[in-house]
């Protein structure tokens, strides 16, 4: 029922799958060719408050779902009423609400997702992540951009479906290592050209334009540093060595573990080296003097790049188990070979003209196993 191109709020999928799908396909799309990826992020305004009853219940009616599921949804559509609190217990009237969900239900992302389910654009570069649509067009060296196309289409399903775009917070992403790189023009959305950029929060994780990841590495490492000055007042406090480790895992390295598989092969040895020092902070304020070589046995507790292997090595096995998995479409054909080999192959993984495509998760990891 839900198309392939959303990986919000469904079961078995994640950002770090759109992710690593997007970024397969850019890497594998610039692969020494030339080629440019335009990169579009579209912005809805208040995606949740402007979803059109009657227009939702009419999609939701067309589904192949028990009547009594319909009933109930419509139910919770129906005789929604509102009033905004003033100063001083003063109260506005009570007004119906036409549109949107209740903010909070955990009903409200499925609704928009049955909502944006009938967009898609002649492209086969689409990811959405509930009220997130990003789509890309993949531009040979000297072809005719269609990008424009795109746009045209998703400001014509907004038009039609009553969601309004917001210009202003749209943005382009253009990704090319040509050394003459294709001339474009701007991309249109009412009117407002879309602002091309170099860097953009995408999905939590700031891509930039040549596929490199200091800008967000750095931002991670600045959010993790902040979140030590609490484990230092914990470590004051005399807070136990097994709570201070649980604090660390759950709320200092879980931001860096944040979509890690989407491009830690693409990390150069200076960022992780950047990463396992933040590391070597943090076990110096839980337990001063133990070296780090140590400190897996001592702390009970993975060391960071063992840690990002793990999680590796777990999705793609997931991947490799699970014939509907969300990415099993990426995997490389079965290597299949009469002769005795002294190192097995499972994947016959392409030639790649780069080590960026080479560093991708998939092919990475299919090199592998």
């Amino acid at each position: 029922m839900i198309d392939k191109t959303q990986y919000g709020a469904i079961p078995y999928s994640s950002t770090t799958m759109a992710l690593i799908n997007m970024l397969h396909h850019w890497y594998s799309g610039t692969d020494g060719n030339g080629s440019t990826v335009r990169t579009i992020l579209f912005d809805y305004r208040k995606a949740f408050d402007f979803i059109d009853h009657e227009i939702l219940i009419n999609k939701v009616c067309r589904l192949n779902i028990p009547r009594s599921i319909i009933n109930w949804i419509i139910d919770f559509l129906s005789n929604i009423i509102q009033r905004v609190k003033l100063p001083e217990d003063c109260y506005s009237e009570w007004g119906s609400v036409p549109s949107g969900v209740p903010p909070g239900t955990n009903l409200g992302p499925w609704l928009f997702i049955l909502m944006i389910q009938d967009l898609d654009i002649d492209s086969p570069y689409l990811w959405k992540f509930v009220d997130d649509t990003t789509a890309s067009e993949l531009l040979p060296k000297g072809s005719v951009s269609k990008a424009q196309n795109i746009v045209d289409r998703v400001t014509q399903w907004s038009d039609e479906n009553r969601v309004q775009l917001h210009p202003d917070k749209c943005k382009e992403l253009r990704i090319t290592f040509s050394k003459n790189p294709s001339v474009l023009d701007p991309l249109i959305v009412d009117l407002k050209e879309i602002e091309i950029v170099d860097n953009v929060k995408l999905l939590g994780v700031t891509m930039s334009s040549d596929l490199t990841w200091n800008v967000h590495i750095e931002e991670v490492l600045k959010k993790a540093n902040e979140r030590l000055y609490f484990l230092v007042q914990l470590k004051r406090a005399k807070v136990p060595l097994k709570e201070l480790v649980l604090f660390y895992t759950t709320c200092i390295r879980s931001v860096i573990d944040y979509a890690i598989p989407a491009f830690y092969h693409a990390l150069s040895k200076y960022l992780k080296k950047e990463l396992v020092r933040l590391e070597k902070r943090a076990i110096a304020i839980m337990n001063p003097g133990t070296h780090y070589d140590v400190a897996s046995d001592v702390l009970n507790m993975r060391l960071i790049e063992d840690h990002h292997d793990l999680l590796c090595s777990r999705l793609f096995d997931n991947m490799m188990r699970d014939a509907n998995h969300k990415l099993a479409e990426l995997l490389p054909p079965l290597y299949s070979s009469h002769h005795d080999l002294r190192k097995e192959r499972k994947f016959n993984v392409p030639c790649t003209f780069t080590n960026r495509a080479r560093n991708s998760f998939v092919f990475a990891m299919a090199a592998k196993v």
